[in-house]
């Protein structure tokens, strides 16, 4: 190995050795009932913050499972309105439309707090406070503008000739969406879904207010434990967000693995 090789090894397992041993702490955490200091290691292991997590009394079940739909739902709601928009900004010209590109990272640019408070009080007169639609709809709000940019992005180096070509060819407009428009934009989908995804199962602002408290949620268990001080359950809630998000990324992956499979545009 050269010397510009080596450099370049211990620069990449330096990065990574800073990147895991965060998690490894973390990992330690959830059970470890004593590590007094300046002890390197903890002195009391104990399982029961686990435990604790997990009782049925705990409602972790019914949190993870409100938290896995609000994500999914949300993602689904961004990129049904962040794909058609983007394309708009990315291939069309139109007045205004640099201003229409920053109003859509205006969520991004107010303070969330702002932002969620606005809307709480039109939330109330529709009635969609303390439901899951209510959180669904201001969480999306704060995931359409990664997507859109992600997408913007993408619809600008791709442009439109693979789908003016198709249409030539006589392809219908669902072909070209599902044949064309939807495989080449597949990174960029991929992208902005699991932004989407991570975004909305770690609000907790947001879901507090327009939940109302009623819409328990992961990061509504994990906050109080965190304040509180009580680090080894916060520890485990956050292993608990850690696991969850990537097999949201793996299933993620597989389904567009099948979907290129299908398509043709990967070898079996």
């Amino acid at each position: 190995m050269t010397k510009g090789g080596r450099l370049s090894a211990l620069i990449f397992y330096s990065f990574l050795a800073a990147s895991v041993a965060p998690l490894l702490s973390l990992l330690v955490l959830t059970v470890t009932a004593a590590w007094p200091y300046p002890r390197l290691s903890p002195s009391v292991l104990s399982w029961r913050y686990i435990a604790t997590v997990f009782a049925p009394n705990r409602q972790t079940a019914e949190a993870l499972g409100n938290s896995v739909l609000i994500a999914v739902l949300t993602t689904l709601l961004t990129l049904l309105i962040a794909v058609p928009a983007a394309k708009a900004l990315g291939l069309y010209r139109f007045r205004g439309r640099a201003t229409v590109k920053l109003l859509a990272l205006m969520p991004l640019m107010v303070p969330s707090i702002t932002v969620t408070m606005g809307m709480h009080f039109s939330m109330i007169r529709l009635g969609l406070t303390g439901s899951i639609l209510g959180v669904v709809i201001i969480h999306t709000v704060f995931t359409l503008p990664y997507a859109i940019r992600v997408l913007t992005n993408v619809f600008e180096l791709l442009g439109e000739r693979h789908e003016v070509q198709a249409k030539m060819l006589g392809a219908s407009q669902l072909m070209v969406l599902r044949n064309v428009t939807i495989p080449l934009i597949m990174p960029g989908l991929l992208s902005a879904a699991t932004m989407s995804f991570i975004v909305s199962f770690t609000q907790y602002i947001t879901t507090f207010l327009i939940g109302g408290g009623r819409i328990l949620t992961i990061p509504l268990l994990f906050v109080p434990h965190l304040q509180s001080g009580e680090i080894q359950v916060a520890a485990v809630y956050s292993w608990l967000f850690i696991m969850t998000t990537l097999g949201a990324l793996a299933i993620t992956q597989g389904a567009v693995k099948k979907f290129y499979k299908s398509t043709y545009l990967l070898q079996p």
